[in-house]
């Protein structure tokens, strides 16, 4: 090959290649600052960011201002030894980002060297981020919720232990590296890890252990585990990934579950019959959720209707105050052969079937009058045994079963009541005879049975149960029997208020009411009253009793409602009484002040605007002490009770008001020894 050949080869060569050839000549072999540059390839311009061509001739000092003394004398060595050297340099030309260049610098003949010099910034970048990475991975496995080891594919000793491996098993990382599972666990324990090891690793796939034991500083552990053969470049698996989840909680808690299945399933039996035998765990649980919701929005629109109920019983009986007494004192004024009589015997007539209705309304909202007692319900059947014998007639056999032994606390009245309401509806249901069954027994609640029934809390029980042999009820029908006005009797023959006072009473009594029906099998009621330890007071029926109507006392009426007030100030004065009245308490204090005499009793309304009765009666009581108060309301029992009237031992009459209940309470009121301490 002729030498101008030779040339055109390595030029080209020079020219080609991706690294950056730069060739220095030395002119004088004592001086440092003589290199000349005298060659430079293409590469080399894009890596120095400007034509480094155009530099030929001018020293290396000249065309790299930035290269220091230290890096020309390194070039120079290279000339005068002979020997290559290499290193690394940061390089950075105006317009172009910081590099980092790996450069040899080798002796050339004719006192030349060649800087050759390769982009390392790449490099360095993917260094940079596989450590990163590294950080970031390191991270995330010993943050893991779940133990994460690696051991060689070989001998099986850890390479990679994390911390929560160190937390579960009480080992320090340090002292599991390098080792394996036979210098830490029992032999037979150790045997169990290498065979599912060697498994893995032999069949090149996963394996999920779910249920693991293990010996650990903190005791026996449950361990979920997964093992992974990591596959090498060749094929075969070089190393295998465990990652354990301790389930040890979950383990405990399901051990403890089945040991108390048997239990459970015999309540579950007992609570559910031949229909928990035919349905499985799924339908029972929707239909559970499903009865507990109907019975939620059943309770919620009772209530609704409850309120609706309270919220007009004011007015109401402030009117049918009127009208009753009106109708009354006018019957009082007439002879009895007057025509006119008749007439006001129907509307008084009408008037009381108003306010029994207005009663019922409220039992069934559990908002009337409450007036509890320890009762017996043993003794509460007994005592109503006779009215419903006559009540049923004779071709209804009536049996009685009494057999509870512990007490409640209910209003005896009301209970009668409800005893009256169902017995009356099973009469009705078997219109050709039958049988009716009274119930009593103690039952207990458990905790799963209460969260099962809403309403329902757990303990102690007293069941008073109603069972008929009558016509029965379908689902739908028995899903409305508790609403108001609801009847599947003929018209005028049912309000449609009976069982929606059961209902009522039975809930103010705290208790709860079930029903169970079949067509043509009959009906059974059964009511739950929660038991009470309490004693009855041997006083609690003892009442001081008026010795009439009438009186010359001077009593302070305080009604915002006109009418009423009318009326109430008419049948006190007929009989008697010195009356004061006032439209308000600001009224009502103004009379006090102005009044030297004797005021004997407060005959107040409850609810008032600014001040009610209670504030009223306790701001006249503190200039009067000797005064006696009597309370009245049209509103409901829970109103009144929000003013502490209920517990506080006071005289109190529920509006609609009547000339006899009127006088008869405010004598009771005038003549008691105590008149009770005013609600706070």
């Amino acid at each position: 090959m002729a030498p101008g050949e030779l040339d055109e080869v390595w030029r080209v060569l020079g020219e080609q290649v991706q690294l950056g050839i730069v060739i220095y000549q030395l002119r004088a072999p004592d001086d440092d600052e003589s290199l000349v540059m005298v060659g430079a390839n293409g590469a080399a311009a894009a890596f120095a960011g400007f034509d480094v061509r155009a530099r030929l001739g001018q020293t290396m000092a000249q065309a790299f201002p930035g290269s220091t003394p230290a890096r020309r004398r390194l070039y120079a060595d290279v000339v005068r030894t002979g020997r290559a050297q290499s290193f690394e340099v940061d390089y950075q030309h105006l317009g172009v980002p910081r590099h980092t260049f790996a450069v040899q610098a080798i002796p050339l003949p004719h006192q030349c060297v060649a800087a050759v010099f390769e982009n390392l910034s790449a490099q360095k970048d993917q260094a940079r981020q596989i450590r990163r990475l590294n950080t970031f991975l390191d991270a995330i496995i010993d943050n893991m919720p779940a133990m994460v080891f690696v051991k060689d594919a070989a001998h099986l000793r850890f390479e990679l232990f994390n911390r929560t491996g160190e937390q579960l098993l009480g080992l320090s990382r340090e002292s599991m590296l390098g080792k394996t599972d036979y210098d830490f666990f029992p032999k037979d324990q150790a045997d169990f890890f290498v065979a599912k090891d060697r498994e893995v690793l032999a069949s090149g796939r996963l394996l999920d252990i779910g249920e693991e034991p293990i010996d650990t500083a903190t005791g026996l552990r449950w361990l979920h585990t997964k093992k992974i053969p990591l596959i090498g470049d060749d094929g075969s698996p070089q190393h295998l990934l465990g990652i354990s989840l301790d389930i040890t909680d979950k383990h405990d808690a399901e051990d403890a579950l089945r040991k108390t299945r048997d239990t459970l399933e015999v309540r579950v039996r007992e609570r559910t019959a031949d229909l928990e035998r035919q349905i499985d765990e799924r339908v029972r649980a929707e239909e559970a959720l499903r009865n507990t919701e109907a019975q939620l929005r059943h309770a919620q629109k009772m209530e609704a209707i409850g309120r609706l109920a309270g919220g007009i019983a004011h007015d109401f009986n402030n009117l049918l105050s009127v009208i009753l007494s009106y109708a009354d004192i006018a019957l009082g004024e007439l002879r009895p052969d007057e025509p006119l009589r008749e007439d006001l015997s129907e509307i008084r007539h009408a008037g009381q079937r108003a306010a029994e209705l207005t009663r019922q309304l409220l039992a069934f909202s559990h908002q009337q009058v409450f007036n509890p007692r320890v009762l017996d319900l043993n003794q509460t059947v007994t005592g109503v045994e006779k009215m419903l014998r006559r009540l049923l007639g004779a071709d209804i056999e009536l049996i009685c079963l009494t057999a509870a032994t512990w007490r409640v606390r209910a209003d005896p009245g009301q209970l009668e009541q409800v005893l009256l309401n169902l017995a009356t509806n099973a009469r009705d249901a078997m219109p050709g005879g039958g049988k009716l069954t009274l119930q009593t027994k103690d039952v207990e609640f458990d905790e799963p049975y209460a969260r099962e029934h809403h309403g329902v809390t757990p303990g102690p029980h007293v069941m008073l149960a109603v069972s008929d042999t009558g016509v029965g009820m379908e689902r739908d029908t028995q899903a409305k029997i508790f609403e108001p006005f609801f009847t599947t009797k003929e018209k005028g023959k049912g309000t449609g208020l009976g069982l929606s006072t059961v209902y009522g009473i039975v809930r103010q009594s705290g208790g709860h009411v079930w029903v169970y029906s079949e067509p043509g099998k009959g009906t059974t009621f059964r009511i739950y009253l929660p038991r009470t330890t309490d004693v009855e007071d041997s006083h609690a029926n003892g009442q001081v009793q008026p010795d009439s109507g009438r009186g010359n006392e001077t009593i302070l009426l305080v009604e915002d409602d006109e009418q009423v007030r009318g009326v109430a100030r008419g049948i006190l004065r007929r009989n008697g009484y010195v009356v004061l009245e006032a439209a308000s308490a600001g009224e009502a204090l103004l009379i006090s002040e102005q009044h030297a005499a004797k005021i004997h009793l407060l005959l107040t309304d409850v609810v008032m605007p600014r001040m009610g009765g209670p504030q009223l009666a306790e701001r006249l009581r503190a200039r009067r002490p000797e005064l006696k108060v009597l309370f009245m309301s049209g509103y409901t029992g829970e109103a009144i009770a929000h003013h502490g009237i209920l517990e506080s031992n006071v005289p109190f009459l529920q509006k609609p008001i009547t000339p006899d209940a009127l006088t008869r309470k405010v004598r009771e009121a005038l003549v008691a020894r105590e008149n009770g301490s005013l609600p706070a």
